[in-house]
């Protein structure tokens, strides 16, 4: 079938009227809608719709080669000073990677990750395990973790679920029973809510974040292993979920309806809130922030905890955030700050 354009006609926001023509069919010409919302897309569908054509974006696996903001174990046993050399080390040589398949991964203002995408997830882990390894020698140290600073300098998701206890299973159990009317049937086998094997590990900065605002509000989906090694380490029953996409969700073809409330629902609407959400620019962290004031009224205390900030504006627009493991009160420490060298000062405690 050939499709022809003529003037567009929009029937909304998100569709356009299209032509399209048979030549097999005696030139049967009939109307049609084109759009690139998915829900829209599967409205359509269920009034009758027919695909006609479909194209794929497809988001190349990618590598964190080295996080400042959640160091892996391997950098435990190292010094400040090391953990900085090691990171210049590493942003120096993924500047110049010469494979033409793999690139750095480039952001504004992400100043403290290391990530490379290319279309083979082996071909990176592999590179990635070389720079690294590349790294370590350069600073004269040997990639095996050792005791020499007991500081664990970020919360791996590590902990088997099965692993945890009856309390945090139970509730995965129950979130999943009321998730699954939002998620398409032939994609529960494949819903990363349905299937979390791992959850984050035990860190001290769960008992400083229990303290902070007693009900706490996790973002899916990536905040549910969050939320769920939270409860494990804590046993803290106030935690709640809301969900928050602002672009380039991966999972939104599972989904027959888009979730935009409180789960659990909440038996007070006065009690102060947290909400914690991994931060890029804290876009999300905000948006949340107004879903809980729309709700329960703008005098309500909302605080924000930012994990593992990327951008000097995710840092400083959060009430607190986790940085490398340890949680910081933004507002103590913003003024010593410096915009272009923060993600290091972090580190070492210091201005540089």
């Amino acid at each position: 079938m050939n499709k022809v354009n003529p003037a567009p006609y929009s029937l909304s926001q998100r569709t356009n009227s299209i032509t399209i023509i048979s030549e097999h069919h005696a030139w049967r010409t009939l109307s049609g809608v084109q759009t690139n919302d998915y829900y829209t897309y599967r409205n359509a569908i269920l009034n009758g719709c027919h695909l006609q054509r479909a194209s794929f974006d497809l988001r190349h696996p990618e590598e964190m080669v080295c996080d400042l903001s959640n160091l892996e174990p391997i950098y435990n046993g190292l010094f400040d000073e090391e953990i900085v050399r090691i990171w210049d080390y590493l942003n120096l040589t993924t500047i110049q990677i010469s494979d033409t398949e793999v690139r750095r991964i480039s952001g504004d203002g992400l100043s403290p990750e290391i990530a490379i995408s290319g279309p083979s997830k082996t071909k990176l882990g592999n590179l990635k395990r070389k720079l690294v390894s590349e790294a370590f020698a350069h600073i004269r140290r040997d990639t095996s973790p050792t005791l020499i600073n007991k500081a664990i300098r970020g919360i791996t998701k590590s902990r088997l679920l099965t692993n945890t206890n009856n309390e945090t299973l139970e509730f995965h159990n129950k979130f999943c029973a009321f998730y699954s009317k939002y998620i398409s049937h032939e994609h529960w086998d494949s819903c990363p809510a349905f299937n979390t094997r791992h959850v984050y590990e035990n860190h001290e900065i769960w008992s400083q974040i229990e303290k902070i605002s007693k009900n706490k509000l996790f973002l899916l989906s990536a905040g549910l292993p969050i939320a769920l090694g939270y409860l494990a380490a804590t046993g803290d029953p106030n935690i709640f979920f809301s969900e928050v996409h602002r672009q380039n969700d991966s999972n939104l073809l599972s989904r027959d309806n888009a979730f935009q409330d409180i789960f659990p629902s909440p038996t007070s609407s006065n009690e102060p809130w947290l909400i914690i959400d991994k931060a890029y620019t804290g876009g999300s962290l905000r948006q949340a922030a107004n879903t809980v004031r729309k709700k329960f009224g703008y005098d309500i205390e909302v605080k924000t905890v930012a994990l593992f900030p990327k951008s000097f504006s995710a840092f400083m627009s959060a009430d607190y955030a986790v940085y490398a493991g340890k949680l910081f009160e933004v507002k103590s420490c913003a003024r010593r700050l410096d915009r272009d060298l923060w993600h290091i000062q972090l580190i070492t405690g210091q201005p540089t």
